[in-house]
């Protein structure tokens, strides 16, 4: 999908959980926001049925193998950044689920190094959080020691463990 295009999805997609909120005009403009308060532990979406494969890594695309990518096609698609996230996408079981509790209204973030090993874009991170990591260049470039305090998917664990036996410890 490109910046301009309009979703092929049916909005909302999940109108239960996820509401979609526009913040400024252009590009990369809309966010994910919670539509009701969801506790802690709740499965907000499955998104293996509306998820295909990626040709490649990109700004919109999830990393949830060591060398597969996907679109979510969906309104997760709208799920942003935070070091200090209230959601993880769980690769192993294709779940979004709430970590925290989360009030309505407020945004739907994960950690993107929790699925990206390096990403497409890198980017400031504006997330405000005393936990913030600074700029977003995926799990590559962060310390296994550091990453050790978030969740992170199956195939990003792997990678780090390659990448520490191979002795490119950041």
């Amino acid at each position: 999908m490109t910046i301009e295009q309009v979703p092929t999805w049916v909005q909302p997609s999940h109108p239960a959980f996820i509401a979609v909120k526009t913040y400024k005009s252009g590009n990369f403009s809309k966010y994910a926001t919670s539509a009701t308060h969801i506790p802690a532990g709740t499965i907000i979406a499955n998104f293996s049925t509306a998820a295909t494969p990626a040709g490649d890594k990109a700004y919109s695309s999830l990393q949830v193998s060591e060398t597969e990518h996907i679109e979510l096609n969906s309104d997760l698609l709208y799920a942003n950044h935070s070091c200090d996230p209230n959601v993880i996408f769980d690769t192993t079981s294709w779940t979004v689920t709430a970590i925290r509790d989360i009030e309505e209204g407020e945004p739907i973030a994960f950690n993107y190094l929790s699925t990206e090993w390096e990403m497409a874009q890198a980017f400031p991170c504006e997330c405000g959080s005393p936990k913030c990591l600074g700029e977003i260049r995926g799990a590559k470039y962060v310390p296994t020691k550091v990453l050790r305090g978030y969740f992170v998917n199956r195939h990003i664990k792997k990678m780090l463990e390659q990448r520490d036996q191979d002795g490119a410890v950041n």
